[in-house]
């Protein structure tokens, strides 16, 4: 059962238990929703612009991907994108976005006996709930999503697994490996950290199928897509990274690539992030011009409702 109530909270909240004001944005930090495919409600934080209530117009989305057995609160606190957004923003570097942040554990962001279907929840289900009561362009070139490490290869794998939903793509050091023959392709520490998203014991088959190099073999709309990896990444992303960029030249498909100096971690990612960011800005801008022209003029309504035993005035269409 969806919790339409808590689904609301999260859209503006104007009451200080609820957000963090900052220099820029808001942070609805710590939410919860209840999902059709999933047994117990799934976390998320959003990253609402400066005049996102006040101001009657729709905004770009991306959605943010954690890497393994991260949570909704990685790149609030590891990778301060926050801070990034609002100092983009404010040069005037990136236009005013919505940012979303799911939790998903250690689901490698696909359907699992083990995990739960993460695919389904975080594909289909939470989008159409949310972006119900988002002020965000309801357009494919609207929409980016981009990720880290394991979140790098779900960003790649929901961007070419439905392409109509996902105008751009970014994946930073992301955990993807060209197809294998079987388990002995990977060393017994990757097959721990697939951690039975692919069945246990760990099936090729089931692997190939859902790889993002199987993907681009047959999309026939991609996204734009950006790529970036420290060369000295200790799990040998590189390696990988490089193979789909040549998988993708091989198939004509436009894709960027950055190796750049650094290893996995945060120290790489919170700067790696602003260059995302700038490129999904540059494939958004299109939508984001349509939409100040066509703007919808309807007035937004103020609407009281209790939530967590508190009183608050939210903000939505």
């Amino acid at each position: 059962m969806i919790k339409i109530g808590t689904l609301i909270s999260v859209i503006f909240v104007c009451w200080s238990v609820f957000f963090s004001a900052l220099a820029g944005g808001l942070v609805v930090k710590d939410q919860s929703i209840d999902l059709p495919s999933l047994k117990n409600p799934m976390q998320y934080s959003l990253y609402l612009p400066d005049g996102y209530c006040e101001e009657n117009l729709s905004y770009p989305i991306l959605y943010l991907l954690h890497g393994y057995g991260g949570s909704h609160r990685d790149w609030l606190n590891g990778g301060s994108v926050v801070k990034t957004l609002d100092r983009l923003i404010a040069n005037g570097l990136i236009s005013p976005l919505i940012v979303v942040m799911p939790s998903a554990s250690k689901s490698w962001y696909v359907n699992s006996s083990k995990h739960g279907q993460f695919e389904t929840a975080l594909l289909l289900e939470f989008p159409k709930l949310l972006e119900a009561n988002l002020h965000s362009l309801k357009v494919r070139e609207g929409r980016a999503i981009a990720g880290l490490s394991m979140g790098g290869y779900g960003a790649l794998r929901f961007a070419f697994r439905s392409p109509e939903k996902f105008g751009s793509v970014a994946a930073l050091s992301p955990a993807i490996f060209p197809n294998v023959v079987g388990k002995d392709a990977f060393k017994p520490v990757q097959l721990k950290l697939f951690a039975g998203a692919f069945d246990e014991p760990f099936s090729s088959d089931k692997y190939n199928e859902r790889n993002v190099f199987t993907l681009a073999k047959t999309i026939s709309n991609p996204p734009a897509i950006y790529l970036t990896v420290g060369d000295d990444d200790w799990f040998g992303l590189y390696a990988g990274t490089f193979s789909f960029y040549q998988h993708l030249k091989s198939q004509k498909i436009p894709v960027e690539l950055r190796v750049t100096d650094g290893n996995h971690n945060w120290k790489l990612w919170s700067r790696e992030i602003e260059r995302v960011l700038i490129f999904l800005n540059e494939q958004l801008s299109p939508a984001i011009q349509r939409s100040l022209v066509f703007k919808d003029m309807d007035q937004d309504v103020a609407v009281e409702t209790i939530i967590n035993n508190n009183k608050s005035t939210l903000c939505f269409r």
